[in-house]
């Protein structure tokens, strides 16, 4: 077992990091139900079989760096960062132009679930970031 290192700020920004990835879940969730339902296996060569698996691969890294986080890893933050940051530029990729146009999807609501990706994932890659850099100086 690897002791956690750190003082309280190390604690703090390794708390941060996990509970705001954690907390894009329900965003990430409704709105990955949404583009499946709108066809994007399909639109990649996918069944949605095979799609839904991938995306399950996914989310169980995602997890994997936030439990090497939780143990202060620097693996963890690597993790953590490289999937926060695909989440975040696909979906800025995927429905930016679509979202500023307007009419997006079922509206209101739809446009919410890609915020709160963005929002909630945006943010963990730059905890990430700052907890890998930290971790490269000591």
């Amino acid at each position: 077992m690897v002791p956690v290192q750190g003082g309280t700020r190390r604690m703090a920004q390794r708390a941060a990091t996990i509970g705001i990835s954690l907390a894009g879940l329900p965003f990430i969730v409704p709105h990955v139900v949404e583009d499946f339902a709108e066809g994007v296996a399909e639109r990649v060569g996918l069944s949605t079989g095979a799609g839904a698996f991938l995306l399950g691969g996914y989310l169980a890294l995602q997890v994997w760096g936030l439990v090497l986080v939780g143990q202060g890893r620097r693996s963890g933050w690597i993790i953590t960062f490289c999937v926060s940051l695909v989440w975040t530029l696909g979906a800025v990729a995927d429905h930016g132009a679509a979202i500023w146009a307007g009419g997006f999807r079922s509206g209101a609501v739809s446009v919410l679930w890609v915020a709160g990706l963005v929002l909630t994932q945006s943010t963990a890659a730059a905890l990430a970031w700052r907890g890998w850099r930290w971790e490269s100086t000591r």
